[in-house]
């Protein structure tokens, strides 16, 4: 592992957020941690077909297994940047 691997990911998912915080404007920081906590489950369910599929040879239709973890970790992101606004609201 090294820095510049790291930063291609983090800058990467930096530019997915933006895009797509655009396209729903903001709708993920709408409920809070529990919408939060949803959408987070509902890409770790994804994520486990995915493998579970992937071990099997079958090929996603839509999302690939590299899709579904840049969610997960956009996700984590939204969830720290709503508790830094709960934490700044108090």
């Amino acid at each position: 592992m090294e820095e510049k691997q790291l930063k291609k990911i983090t800058d990467d998912i930096i530019k997915i957020l933006l895009k797509k915080n655009s396209d729903y404007g903001g709708a993920s920081f709408d409920l809070g941690l529990n919408g939060n906590m949803v959408h987070l489950w509902d890409k770790i369910k994804r994520y486990r077909t995915l493998v579970e599929n992937n071990n099997k040879g079958i090929e996603p239709n839509f999302e690939s297994i590299q899709d579904t973890l840049k969610d997960i970790m956009g996700y984590a992101i939204i969830g720290l940047l709503i508790l830094d606004e709960e934490s700044n609201n108090k």
